[in-house]
């Protein structure tokens, strides 16, 4: 039963107020792992006591008083669900686990945290994992963009005619948000006309946003999954030709960044062997 990381989130003000805030702070803490040895030890402080006091020369730790569950834990899981729960010099048990490290994190300063409208000079988003990609880049056509002048283009890779294959790309943006506070993600996509009418196009749009732990969040919650929890869902309607918002909402819960991937797939038949570029315009994540 050895010790496992977890991370707390100490709150300078109640969370109805957390808007206030222009800093939270975010600590290491090592924490016990409950398990059967450790809830059957927790009233053996005088077991504990002699158990991870060094043995005299030729002698081995008594296990005289030890019940059933507690003798098939094992030498190794008894001292660590004994040093966890009395480590050297308590005289009680320790209810929480030391602090061991905090960092001072700044928060978003304001209610937009991602603006991106690829103009110079401007937040970006980033470019992750493709496949059948010929190229991304930001282009400059004010007839074409959302909002002029400028736009992000995915350029897929020319195919063999009558190809049947899986097209793809994972955009991603990173920053710093506000814990606990409700949020929208926005962005604004469209597509080229299909060469052929019967050619495969965007038929999959994935919004993940991760960092997340959902439910009443009370002050000074302890984080166990952040940041690997995260809201997963799929986004209607389909990419055409027109400029077509989608979105999705979100509460930041106890996480002061974001990581949010939009993924894109083009899956099927490309019966002119020209696949449909991909237009993204006006990518936002505001606080709501």
């Amino acid at each position: 039963m050895a010790p496992v990381t977890s991370l707390l989130l100490s709150l300078a003000v109640v969370v109805s107020s957390v808007s206030s805030q222009s800093s939270t702070v975010v600590c290491t803490q090592t924490g016990c792992n409950q398990d059967n040895c450790y809830r059957n030890l927790v009233q053996s402080t005088a077991f504990c006591a002699s158990f991870t006091a060094p043995p005299q020369s030729g002698t081995t730790p008594s296990t005289v008083s030890l019940n059933p569950i507690q003798s098939s834990c094992g030498v190794t899981s008894l001292s660590s669900a004994c040093s966890c729960l009395y480590p050297s010099g308590a005289t009680v048990i320790a209810t929480r686990a030391s602090i061991t490290q905090c960092t001072t994190l700044p928060l978003a300063p304001s209610p937009t945290v991602l603006n991106v409208n690829f103009e110079s000079g401007g937040q970006t988003i980033n470019v992750g994992r493709i496949y059948n990609v010929d190229n991304t880049s930001t282009i400059s056509d004010p007839s074409l963009a959302h909002s002029q002048p400028n736009l992000f283009r995915v350029a897929f890779t020319p195919e063999t005619p009558g190809s049947f294959d899986s097209r793809n790309v994972n955009l991603f943006a990173t920053g710093l948000m506000r814990p606990f506070t409700d949020y929208t993600f926005t962005f604004w996509a469209k597509a080229d006309a299909p060469t052929d009418p019967s050619d495969s196009d965007i038929d999959y749009i994935n919004l993940i946003i991760q960092g997340l732990k959902k439910g009443p969040v009370p002050p000074n919650l302890v984080l166990t999954e952040s940041p690997s929890t995260f809201s997963n869902a799929l986004l209607s309607p389909a990419v055409d030709t027109t400029w077509r918002r989608y979105q999705g909402t979100f509460n930041s819960g106890e996480w002061p960044y974001f990581y949010i991937q939009f993924y894109f797939n083009n899956g099927g038949y490309s019966y002119s062997g020209v696949v449909p570029s991909l237009y993204i315009d006006d990518v936002s994540l505001v606080q709501t």
